[in-house]
């Protein structure tokens, strides 16, 4: 799957339904609880999910600030759970 973000375009594996309901219910549970170090746990898991270990992870944000991966992985966990940030939450 390609997701388009700001900085640029990044390819990231695909995952199965059931992948994308148990990982719902975890974006669900972290955003009730506002835990960010929870939250950025959870942006790590999906960096894994879209790109496969570290090194893919290197790789695909090679050049970005923290603050950029943090965008670009908001991006990336709305995509995997069908969210539109636009019109979800108004970013």
């Amino acid at each position: 799957m390609i997701v388009d973000t700001k900085h640029g375009q990044f390819e990231c594996n695909d995952i199965t339904r059931k992948q994308r309901r148990d990982l719902y219910k975890r974006v669900k549970l972290v955003g009730v609880e506002s835990n960010l170090s929870e939250l950025h746990d959870l942006a790590d898991e999906f960096a894994i999910i879209a790109f496969n270990d570290e090194e893919g992870i290197e790789k695909a944000f090679k050049g970005l600030t923290p603050l950029q991966e943090d965008e670009v992985l908001n991006d990336i966990v709305a995509n995997y759970m069908g969210f539109d940030l636009e019109k979800d939450i108004g970013d």
